[in-house]
């Protein structure tokens, strides 16, 4: 899960082809086309939109602070490949292709895990082989330096790995402290990204290369000598550390001051490739509009339309441009605040979050003010693109947009409905009939609302939202601030009178980069690190702690349970973006929902 709009905290993430986008299929079709003489060479220009941030972040062992777009997509995994890739064009799920190792096996025993693995024959742009080695060393690392890594969660990976043992210099074995599904594993296994031991495994940069890492002592000290490396900026290109990689491209040239990155292809490259292109360059805009008029100058070959300049679709494709929404993978959904004092009582009766999901029309905010860059969701697992992941009964709208459900819904538990005022609880107590439990006599439907502005399309959902609540007497006293500020105003389990009781951010979560299973047990178990707003049921978490071991089934009764309980208000998810891909430049569409890009199979034509 890739920060967007800068927290890592919150995922930062048939409906998107909407009637504005009837001719996204003859986009793909003329993008990924071979209409045109193919080109031998070229750079590519790739613009990054604001909130993907700015390439700052080298070594691989990234922190929950950097973990952005820029840091992973568009450097990263350039670079250096997970064990197990992810996504692939157009689909979800773990892709052999573009691994560095074929299927895993596994066996379980004694309550154990032993998942045996064979790699692949690559090598590193050096020449030297990538071993099993390689896979020790990170693991190594990561051991000694988990705290920093986005990737970490007590208790799982690396903390559950009891034994590694290398097999010959392509195979090994990883023994778990649990019973693992075969197909949940891969979670755990793709935070695997093998290193160049031969290269890396040092505690300065004079120093000799050892087998450092394989004492606490030694792995410590060779992370603290590779973070002090990632912290010079300036050296990035240069730094013979980072001139080792496996993936098919190598730095180049950077800019520290922007982030601004060229790449050249790795022609060491063992994996897949089918394009023709010599480097590709990746530029940083400070703003949509300064990345919107380089477009319009036809300066940049796969970049995108900001979200409030959507109409000027049919412009860009007269400029010589393929036009295509990137679905991402995510859900997205209104913070609720179970620990405010006074609205976390009354959130915690389910037909109080029924009554409000009632009110959210996510159809009509797609079609009106998301302009079909977005698709709905129902539940835990994202809907889009379509996956054995999604339960049958989770691709229905369990809480259609209906204002009458939801005031009959009130007035069967005892709230006196006023439209377009506030309702108040007439019929306190815990009955059928009455309120809940800890929700007073008097106890108002009046809420603060926090959301994040900066999109025209998340201000107007608010506004639709505001109106819609108001018909059913729930008040909405809404303030707008900045993303950075809205989302550090979001303090996790805030119980102080003053704290946030309802909070929207426009996206707030992706199952990227490391997911096959979509696991949301990080947001929605009552211990769960990203579960801002204190939800907690036990069945949850008993759903929740049988995902590991249960495979798809379990996944579906974990799915279909949350979706009914509403741990949040589901809103529509967004698109990623509108990319915007010149007609010259082959092999990009359809895009990858887990936001991977594969720019060593584009290629120019003339």
């Amino acid at each position: 899960m890739r920060i967007r709009r800068h927290l890592r905290l919150l995922g930062f993430v048939g409906v998107a082809c909407s009637l504005l986008l009837a001719a996204c299929s003859s986009s793909t079709q003329s993008s990924g086309s071979t209409t045109g003489t193919r080109v031998e060479g070229g750079t590519a220009t790739i613009a990054l939109t604001p909130i993907d941030s700015q390439f700052n972040y080298i070594f691989p062992l990234l922190n929950f602070t950097n973990d952005t777009f820029a840091n992973v997509t568009y450097s990263q995994y350039l670079m250096w490949r997970p064990l197990y890739w992810f996504g692939s064009p157009g689909h979800v799920g773990v892709n052999f292709n573009e691994s560095l190792a074929g299927p895993v096996g596994v066996k379980t025993s004694g309550g154990h895990t032993i998942a045996t693995i064979q790699l692949k024959p690559y090598r590193w742009s050096d020449g030297q082989p990538l071993t099993t080695r390689d896979v020790e060393f990170w693991i190594n690392l990561l051991k000694a330096g988990k705290a920093n890594f986005w990737g970490y969660e007590p208790g799982e990976f690396p903390d559950n790995l009891l034994a590694f043992k290398a097999l010959s210099s392509s195979k090994f074995t990883l023994t778990f402290n649990q019973v693992y599904s075969a197909q949940w594993l891969y979670n755990e296994l793709g935070l695997i990204i093998p290193l160049p031991q031969h290269a890396w495994d040092k505690e300065s940069a004079t120093g000799p290369v050892g087998n450092y890492d394989t004492t606490s002592a030694g792995a410590t000290a060779v992370v603290n000598f590779l973070l002090a490396q990632n912290k010079d900026l300036s050296t990035y290109a240069t730094n013979p550390l980072w001139q080792v990689v496996d993936g098919p491209w190598k730095l180049s040239s950077y800019a520290s001051s922007t982030g601004d990155a060229t790449y050249v292809r790795n022609l060491r490259y063992s994996g897949p490739a089918t394009g023709s292109l010599h480097a590709i360059r990746i530029d940083t805009y400070t703003s949509d509009t300064a990345e919107f008029d380089q477009l319009l100058s036809s300066g940049v070959d796969f970049g995108y339309i900001p979200d409030n300049d959507a109409a000027q679709v049919p412009r860009v494709k007269g400029d010589g441009y393929s036009v295509q929404a990137w679905p991402a993978w995510g859900i997205n959904y209104v913070f609720l605040n179970f620990a405010a004092p006074g609205a976390g009582p009354i959130y915690s009766q389910l037909y109080i979050r029924e009554a409000m999901q009632h009110l959210i029309n996510q159809a009509g905010y797609i079609s009106s003010f998301l302009q079909g860059y977005a698709y709905p969701t129902y539940g835990p697992v994202p809907l889009q693109p379509s996956s054995q992941f999604v339960s049958s009964q989770q691709n229905k709208n369990p809480y259609p947009y209906d204002p009458a459900e939801a005031t009959a819904l009130l007035r069967q538990h005892g709230w006196q409905v006023v439209a377009n005022g506030t309702d108040t609880c007439t019929h306190a107590g815990s009955g059928s009939t009455e309120c809940g439990a800890g929700i007073p006599a008097g106890a108002k439907l009046s809420f603060s609302f926090l959301y994040a502005t900066g999109t025209t399309g998340d201000s107007e959902e608010v506004a639709a939202l505001q109106s819609s609540f108001a018909q059913a007497g729930i008040k909405l006293a809404v303030t707008g601030a900045p993303f950075p500020t809205a989302t550090s105003d979001m303090t996790p389990a805030c119980a102080k009178t003053n704290c946030w009781e309802l909070a929207y951010v426009g996206e707030a979560w992706l199952f990227d980069p490391g997911f096959d299973e979509p696991d949301g047990g990080i947001l929605f178990a009552s211990n769960g690190p990203s579960n801002l707003g204190m939800y907690s049921d036990s069945k949850a978490d008993s759903l929740i702690s049988a995902l590991g071991s249960g495979g798809l089934s379990a996944l579906y009764s974990y799915e279909n349970y949350l979706a009914q309980q509403l741990p949040g208000l589901w809103m529509p998810q967004t698109d990623t973006q509108i990319s915007a891909v010149s007609n010259k430049l082959k092999g990009t569409f359809p895009q990858d929902p887990l936001n991977n890009i594969y720019p060593e199979n584009w290629y120019f034509v003339k």
